[in-house]
């Protein structure tokens, strides 16, 4: 029987799938360690002054990076052994736990504010917690099982897109109050991308370009400080000591950074000019102190991951579990250019976290959490 199957093909088939699926996994791990050492270097070389003058060691925030690069090792560990299906099936209470989350944030004293946002709740020893990092994962999971079992009436308007983008609103409206317009505007992109992926007719789509005219206007247009912000992007000269102080000080330090870099830690834009350094501007930091070099590694190694996830999701048999790997691609790789792209001044300042680059313990978890059921399919896809 088992030369039968040789002779048919049939073994070696299975056996390239599983070499396949393997070769993947580790693809995927090592990508990963790679960004994330890179990423603690810089968190480090960013960071060190600013410990110092708030009284910490220069390690503090490199060490805090640590931690959280440990828990998300941990999580993608985790993550890969969790079936697919029983997130599926415990999507609608992931949901709501989300929503809760995001929900009491707007109750006044319960959450932490940061440059008049509301984002985060505090636990004891110092930690924050942000919950719109769990929700677009969270977000992904539902998004992906409803859709699928809803599949058949997304040819019909009003229970299929209309229905979809109440809800998708909900969950980026609660988000946008915090104010947060960067992970709200994820949220709607990811919806659209899965939407647009299980088939939603682009005439469907269509009849919202007047609601979108009419968001961008009372939510971008309407809205002061974030019309200013976009305008200070596209001319930032206009007040470069207020609105257009971030962009000109990021464009300084890539400018300055050459082909090689400053070197290493040597850079001196981060010393109180680039703003948030080691959070949203980190990849300034980068462009001053590694130059063309070092961005362009950065890049490629951000373009490695995304094959590997391109792979992933051509791999992946299921529809439903097809819809999950392109709603985590979708988010990962969207951060990612975000982020860049409002450094490079191409997009406006929107408060994204480069992924896995970045400091911040609730961006790394949410990451290590999406690249789990990354691992997870292919680990599905291995045993099939």
């Amino acid at each position: 029987m088992e030369d039968s199957q040789q002779l048919n093909g049939i073994v070696p088939r299975q056996s390239e799938r599983s070499r396949m699926c393997d070769t993947l996994s580790l693809e995927l791990w090592i990508i990963v360690v790679a960004l994330l050492a890179f990423g603690i270097v810089f968190v480090y070389s960013s960071s060190a002054l600013y410990a110092i003058r708030k009284g910490y060691s220069s390690f503090a925030y490199a060490l805090r990076q640590g931690v959280y690069i440990i828990g998300c090792l941990g999580l993608m560990w985790a993550m890969q052994r969790v079936p697919v299906d029983k997130l599926f099936r415990h999507s609608k209470l992931l949901l709501l736990i989300a929503v809760v989350f995001l929900a009491g944030l707007l109750i006044p004293g319960v959450g932490v504010s940061y440059n008049q946002a509301c984002r985060w709740y505090q636990l004891p020893g110092g930690i924050h917690i942000q919950p719109a990092e769990y929700a677009k994962v969270i977000w992904i999971i539902y998004l992906s099982d409803a859709i699928t079992r809803r599949k058949e009436k997304l040819g019909n308007f009003f229970e299929g897109l209309f229905l979809y983008t109440i809800l998708t609103g909900f969950v980026a409206g609660l988000i946008l109050k915090e104010p947060d317009f960067g992970n709200a505007f994820l949220i709607g992109l990811i919806s659209l991308v899965l939407l647009a992926a299980a088939g939603v007719s682009w005439r469907h789509f269509a009849i919202y370009l007047p609601i979108a005219a009419f968001v961008f206007y009372f939510f971008l247009y309407r809205v002061p400080y974030r019309w200013i912000r976009i305008k200070a992007t596209y001319n930032p000269w206009t007040n470069p000591l207020k609105e257009g102080y971030h962009l000109l000080q990021a464009w300084t330090g890539i400018g300055s950074g050459g082909l090689t870099g400053q070197g290493l830690g040597m850079g001196i834009q981060k010393l109180s000019y680039i703003p948030e350094p080691f959070t949203d501007f980190i990849f300034a930091v980068i462009g001053h102190e590694m130059g063309f070099v070092g961005v362009s590694l950065l890049v490629l190694m951000f373009f490695f991951l995304f094959t590997v996830l391109r792979r992933t999701i051509m791999l992946v048999k299921d529809f439903r579990k097809k819809l999950l790997a392109l709603g985590i691609t979708t988010l990962i790789m969207s951060q990612a250019v975000g982020n860049m792209a409002v450094v490079l001044g191409i997009l406006p300042t929107k408060g994204l976290p480069l992924p896995f680059i970045s400091y911040g313990g609730s961006s790394l978890m949410a990451t290590g959490i999406a690249m789990g059921i990354i691992l997870r399919l292919i680990k599905e896809e291995r045993g099939s």
